[in-house]
């Protein structure tokens, strides 16, 4: 009889075990899992910021080309709306 009891708490003290170890790796799952979501949200945000800023220069550079060359700028547009209305005519 106190052999089954042994038994049975020793059992018992197992699955305490286990059931901790289990509460440890759900939480160290759950601290992985936010981090990487943190560190992939972080790069995202860089490379969003960086695209806006490389879309900022090419403005500003469009926008100079035009006020330098204005006439030429306006043929130059002319052409294009010309060019893409006989392709979307067809």
């Amino acid at each position: 009889m106190a052999t089954t009891q042994n038994n049975q708490q020793e059992l018992q003290e197992q699955l305490d075990a286990l059931r901790k170890d289990f509460a440890e790796l759900t939480s160290t799952l759950k601290e992985m899992t936010a981090n990487y979501a943190r560190e992939g949200e972080e790069n995202v945000k860089a490379a969003a910021g960086q695209a806006q800023q490389q879309l900022k220069q090419s403005l500003c550079k469009a926008q100079q080309e035009v006020e330098s060359r204005p006439y030429t700028s306006m043929a130059v547009a002319f052409g294009i709306g010309l060019l893409l209305g006989k392709l979307l005519d067809r």
